[in-house]
């Protein structure tokens, strides 16, 4: 009541309602072991205050790789659970499965993760290193365990590391997409580094992309503060600029997420240089 009352009076947008297609906003969950990389941590007591605040507008968060590797399984499944108590979908990033390819263990860690609680696991471009048949049986693993897919595409160095800086034509990251979105996948990730080796290039191969896909298919991932306080922002304004402010959006801390609405609303607004 008081709620609703807060609204009329200062004539406040309601909420648009999970589950949604677009205007989603993907948060990330960093573990305590990532300092001094990250200011914020997020520990379970803290956790059910900030998704009491903010879940209506969360629509997915990422738990980093490093949390399952090395925080108590316990710990774990009980972060996993506040977020789902919640409907916060958790997913694993795709640090998750090149962890799990570098020792030969895909298969177990698709199942480890649906054992510990996780709705969804993110898979990324392997630049046909991994044969196509191994692709297919995890992502068939994924959908028969009741594990949705998410496909992140990412520029070849992330995968070869000693690739040149280079793009991706918008033809390669379709044809990379497809199979996963073909097998269910519910959404392609766009990885920030891909579109700013894009260049200018980023504008007419991004709406090629959209025009395949479908927007309501698609997530632009934001920079991490890690590599600027406020490099998210430009991101943001840019991917909005570009794209529509309805996009769905990914990599977002927690610090963010409730700056993310006003900013859809009016991406010119100057709010957060302020803060810092």
């Amino acid at each position: 009541m008081m709620d609703n009352s807060i609204k009329k009076i200062f004539k406040l947008d309601s909420q648009i309602l999970k589950p949604r297609k677009l205007n989603q906003t993907w948060i990330k969950d960093i573990g305590y072991d990532q300092a001094p990389h990250y200011s914020e941590k997020m520990g379970l007591y803290e956790l059910e205050d900030f998704l009491t605040v903010t879940s209506e507008r969360i629509d997915h968060v990422k738990i980093t790789t490093t949390q399952i590797l090395n925080c108590p399984e316990i710990w774990l499944k009980k972060k996993i659970g506040a977020y789902k108590k919640y409907k916060v979908q958790p997913y694993l990033d795709h640090t998750y499965f090149m962890k799990a390819y570098e020792v030969g263990a895909v298969d177990k860690a698709i199942v480890l993760g649906k054992e510990l609680g996780f709705e969804y696991i993110e898979f990324m471009s392997t630049y046909k290193d991994v044969p196509e048949e191994d692709l297919f049986r995890w992502r068939k693993l994924s959908m028969e365990l009741g594990l949705n897919m998410f496909y992140e595409h990412h520029p070849k160095r992330n995968w070869f590391k000693s690739s040149d800086e280079e793009s991706s034509a918008f033809a390669d990251i379709i044809s990379m997409a497809k199979p996963f979105i073909d097998d269910g996948a519910k959404m392609l990730v766009l990885d920030h580094e891909e579109f700013e080796l894009q260049n200018n290039e980023g504008k007419v191969n991004y709406k090629e992309i959209i025009d395949y896909f479908g927007k309501e298919k698609i997530c632009f991932e934001i920079t991490s503060p890690k590599e600027g306080n406020e490099r998210w922002l430009h991101d943001l304004k840019k991917y909005f600029q570009l794209f529509g402010s309805n996009i769905n959006v990914c990599n977002v801390m927690p610090s963010q997420a409730l700056l993310i609405e006003n900013l859809r609303k009016n991406p010119d607004l100057d709010l957060i240089p302020k803060r810092f």
